[in-house]
Order: structure tokens, then C-alpha cells, then sequence
């Protein structure tokens, strides 16, 4: 089974186990051997809203669909809008794992706080030291929908950042924040993830 990668790029390509695919040419993409959808962070809302019924149905069907980045116009059943987050300091953006999940299995979920511009595997210690918090996300869901299962909760309010809830057969992933694969760097200790999410995503 294929997974798609949707992002505001023409002419995207096959990548990586991903294959690449324009979002405004998605409606019209053959899914028969689709398995799951990755939207980018950037993807333009106002259009998949239009076609919400088309990729709710896909879902419904047993498909499975990962949305990151700051929803705000409702394009896929279930989802809810996000919300800023009021913080003042690292310590108000950072994760905690309230439920493990395939795609993060393995991986610190400190270890995504923080980003620097030092090459190389760092420890937590340095990173608190050096790092600059709030690239992962610096805001968060509310109102989840029916069966919706929390993953990640950021800042001392416990707000929902990371969320996975049942539509129809199939499985929404959310993720309130910049997209995952630019987390999946073996600095961070995160090397698995693009495999991982690939994984989860290609299950039907």
C-alpha cells in the first residue's frame, strides 16, 4: 500500500518511501492502493475544507490521515480547531507523553523541546543550556472528538498537543505543531520517526 505526502509543492516526487503528491491534486488521485495521507503543515485549509466529504470518506473507508500544524477551518470530521498556548518560559511548552503511539515509540519526548544550531547528539542538560524551545508547537486542541485518544500534552496546563481519535475504519492523527518529519534527525534521537509514521500510515 502507498502513502501519500501532501504538500503545496508542484511537481513533488516519490521520496523516501513517501510519494509525493501536490494537495490540490489530491481529490482527484486514484486511492485504491492508498493506505494513508500525510498533510504538511502548510497545506491550504480553505481547499480541503471544500472536499471535506472526499477525504472524511477516505478515512471512513479505513484510511489513515496525519494533520499537522494550527487547524483552523474544519476540513476533515472530527477535527477542532486549535488555540494559542500563553507561555513565558521552556518549561510552558514542554511535553509530556500521556499515552505511547506507534510512531513516537522509542523517543524521549523531552528530546523534541528543544532545537540549536550544534551539530551533533546533545544531552538534555545541553540543550536546556543552549536550545531554544517552542519549534515542536506553542499551542494545543480542545473539544476532541468522541474515542479521541491524548498522546502528548504540553506545558504545566496539560493541554492536548498530539491526538489520535477512530473515524469510521479508519484513524486521524494530529499533531498542533510543525511538521514531524523535520523532527526525524538522529541528533535528536529521533532517527526512527520518518520510519516510523511511514509504518503507522501504511496500515489499512
Amino acid at each position: 500500500m502507498t502513502v501519500l505526502r501532501a504538500v503545496m509543492e508542484p511537481g513533488v516526487t516519490e521520496v523516501g518511501g513517501w510519494r509525493g503528491i501536490d494537495v490540490y491534486d489530491l481529490p482527484h488521485a486514484d486511492l485504491t492502493a492508498v493506505a494513508g495521507i500525510y498533510l504538511a503543515a502548510d497545506i491550504d485549509q480553505e481547499f480541503l475544507a471544500d472536499h471535506r466529504e472526499w477525504l472524511s470518506r477516505f478515512v471512513f473507508d479505513g484510511g489513515r490521515v496525519l494533520v499537522n500544524g494550527h487547524v483552523q477551518r474544519i476540513f476533515l470530521d472530527g477535527l477542532t480547531r486549535w488555540r494559542t498556548l500563553d507561555f513565558r518560559k521552556p518549561a510552558d511548552l514542554a511535553l509530556t507523553r500521556v499515552s505511547e503511539h506507534p510512531v513516537w515509540a522509542g523517543m524521549d519526548a523531552r528530546l523534541f523541546l528543544y532545537n540549536t544550531g550544534t551539530p551533533g547528539r546533545l544531552s538534555f542538560e545541553e540543550l536546556e543550556r543552549i536550545g531554544v524551545a517552542g519549534f515542536y508547537g506553542r499551542g494545543y486542541y480542545l473539544d476532541l472528538p468522541d474515542g479521541a485518544q491524548i498522546i502528548h500534552t504540553i506545558g504545566p496546563t496539560a493541554c492536548p498537543i498530539d491526538y489520535v481519535y477512530p473515524l469510521g475504519a479508519g484513524q486521524v492523527l494530529v499533531h498542533g505543531g510543525n511538521d514531524l518529519l523535520q523532527f526525524a534527525a538522529a541528533d535528536r534521537g529521533a532517527s526512527a520517526l520518518a520510519g516510523q509514521l511511514l509504518s503507522w500510515l501504511g496500515q489499512r
